[in-house]
């Protein structure tokens, strides 16, 4: 997706969590196609989630999207969300390769 795409990681996970599942990432991708990283302190804590501010960003919303397991946590601008299954350690989850025809 990098290829279309800049690709920033918004997880409401800790920053130390988050930086260490993505240093297990093959072949150093996170390195090489994540331009930014945004953590639990840039979301707003909205009862149980963390709402995920897309405007946070400073990107054009119109050109923005984002992919979230959790439909609660774009609920700020939910025409830029599209929705994604839960991914729980299934080396067989190809559920984001075959939303590529989707994003491409």
């Amino acid at each position: 997706m990098s290829k279309h795409y800049e690709i920033v990681i918004f997880t409401a996970g800790m920053q130390d969590y988050a930086d260490w599942a993505l240093s297990h990432l093959r072949g150093n991708v996170a390195a090489r196609c994540i331009t930014h990283r945004l953590y639990r302190h840039h979301a707003i804590p909205c009862r149980e989630i963390y709402l995920k501010d897309l405007s946070f960003l400073g990107r054009d919303l119109s050109k923005t999207i984002i992919v979230d397991n959790i439909a609660e946590n774009f609920l700020l601008q939910p025409d830029n969300g599209i929705s994604i299954k839960s991914w729980y350690s299934d080396p067989k989850d190809t559920a984001l390769l075959e939303m590529t025809p989707l994003l491409v």
